[in-house]
């Protein structure tokens, strides 16, 4: 068994990220079945593309978990505007997507790659990072809850 490698992601990474990250989308489809993931395939060249902007971007940053050539988890965060303008707060950490491949879980490879981004955040100066989640992805809630984070703003909606 070769040891899992920590890192930012190396732009020949990109497909098997974007792979990933639709990955991300189709497990979050089946796990929540909700509405706003109401698609049917996904183009990795489109994420590919979207996946481009974070690299040699100074505000975005992409960590991967690397087994033996083949990229097994990401996280992908960026910096953002705090959402509420009249905040003290005016720039937040925001984590954009992360997911580890179903074999590799309980590995504690979020754990890592939540670390890293945490590093940079810091690096930036912010004090503070975000995420969202649907609420009913159990995966998710109980991921981000084991690394720390708490609800702090809930958002609702109403289907009309």
């Amino acid at each position: 068994m070769t040891v899992i490698q920590f890192r930012e992601v190396l732009e020949e990474e990109l497909l098997q990220v974007a792979k990933l990250h639709n990955d991300l989308a189709y497990f979050i489809q089946k796990e929540t079945k909700d509405d706003y993931w109401d698609f049917e395939i996904l183009c990795t060249t489109q994420t590919y593309e979207y996946l481009q902007t974070f690299i040699n971007n100074p505000e975005r940053k992409i960590y991967v978990a690397v087994d033996d050539k083949e990229v097994v988890g990401f996280l992908a965060g960026e910096i953002v505007l705090c959402h509420l303008p009249i905040s003290s707060i005016n720039k937040v950490g925001y984590i954009s997507a992360a997911y580890v491949m179903p074999d590799y879980r309980g590995m504690k490879i979020m754990t890592e790659l939540e670390k890293r981004i945490t590093d940079y955040f810091k690096q930036c100066g912010l004090m503070y990072i975000e995420v969202n989640f649907i609420a009913n992805n159990m995966l998710a809630k109980n991921t981000w809850k084991g690394l720390g984070y708490t609800t702090f703003r809930e958002q609702a909606r109403k289907k009309i």
